[in-house]
């Protein structure tokens, strides 16, 4: 793969990351302001799966970052 395409996919994976992040801890914040509403208990639930699923996807994207630079630092 050309080192450009590789720096793209790595910039990509880093933007991923990034929004994932930031969305898991806006749901964290919203989980502490959460426990005095009296839907508490559903809001919970969807905000446990949308962090489950997030953090999946963060892993996911830091092994790639991980990949990316480890072949960038190949080429060198």
């Amino acid at each position: 793969m050309m080192k450009q395409a590789l720096k793209r996919k790595l910039i990509k994976s880093r933007n991923t990351l990034n929004h994932a992040l930031q969305r898991i801890l806006d749901i964290n914040r919203r989980r502490k302001k959460l426990s005095t509403t009296p839907q508490w208990k559903h809001q919970e639930q969807e905000f446990s799966e949308e962090l489950r699923l997030l953090n999946k996807i963060a892993e996911q994207q830091a092994h790639l970052i991980k990949h990316y630079e480890g072949r960038l630092t190949e080429r060198v």
